[in-house]
């Protein structure tokens, strides 16, 4: 066969993190992914999470048809990506949702990307490698670029810091995420408004560093290895920026040392 058929139901940022896995089938075979995802799959989380984007009965869901929209063409600009389709019952060669179902993967704990591998032992691949090329918006290039979403947070760190470089700072993320975190801390930051996916990788693929909590943001910015900034949520911490330039915090101190060293250049 020319090509391997992926059947998944997870969010957008699992999705980003399970890609290097299909990448290194394609390097291996040749043979290029088609991923077939199943749309509007009731989700879940820890306890007192807030999700962005729910069905009819106020369930949350993993991946909304808006999502996936915005998500096509970023997955369809990689070699090893053949196409990203609804997934209707169709023939499929890989279901990526025995990663969450029928195999142990120890979750939640460890590194999501090693996920994959557990249940799939011929996506194994190299972490510190990069998974995803896009363009590259030189226009960001003096800016940091900020995501935070209301989703695993690290409650006992704060960002009335980032208020003297805030004309150097670019949020990513829904309207409402930008919104909150400007009234939480006190800043007047920049919305970046992106069409898809693929507009968002290439800000983030030029742009200063990433300083993100985890996010899909951070996933994309993990698979183009650029500089990044991880908040890590200490409840679950299973997203673990690894290579070069690639960050990670706890507390105050550190993040503050992190965006300071950063922000330098």
């Amino acid at each position: 066969m020319e090509f391997v058929r992926y059947k998944t139901s997870s969010p957008a940022g699992d999705l980003i993190s399970f890609l290097p896995g299909i990448g290194q089938v394609y390097k291996e075979t040749g043979k290029a992914g088609i991923l077939f995802q199943r749309l509007d799959m009731v989700g879940g989380g820890h306890t007192g999470s807030i999700h962005p984007f729910a069905n009819e009965f106020e369930e949350p869901v993993c991946m909304p048809r808006q999502m996936f929209d915005m998500l096509k063409p970023l997955l369809l600009a990689q070699d090893y990506i053949k196409d990203f389709i609804v997934f209707e019952g169709q023939e499929i060669d890989v279901d990526l949702d025995k990663i969450r179902m029928e195999v142990f993967t120890n979750q939640p704990k460890g590194n999501l990307r090693n996920w994959p591998e557990f249940a799939f032992p011929q996506m194994a691949h190299n972490l510190s490698e990069k998974s995803l090329c896009v363009p590259i918006e030189i226009k960001y290039a003096d800016k940091v670029l900020c995501n935070f979403t209301q989703r695993y947070r690290n409650s006992v760190v704060n960002y009335f810091f980032l208020k003297k470089h805030q004309n150097q700072l670019l949020f990513a993320g829904l309207e409402e995420e930008h919104s909150y975190f400007c009234k939480q801390w006190g800043l007047e930051i920049e919305l970046l408004k992106v069409s898809d996916f693929l507009e968002l990788a290439s800000a983030i693929e030029g742009c200063k560093f990433v300083l993100a909590n985890q996010s899909m943001v951070f996933q994309i910015a993990e698979s183009l290895k650029v500089p990044r900034v991880l908040e890590v949520f200490p409840i679950m911490p299973n997203v673990i920026p690894v290579g070069e330039k690639a960050y990670m915090f706890y507390h105050q101190g550190h993040l503050e040392y992190l965006f300071n060293k950063l922000i330098a250049g």
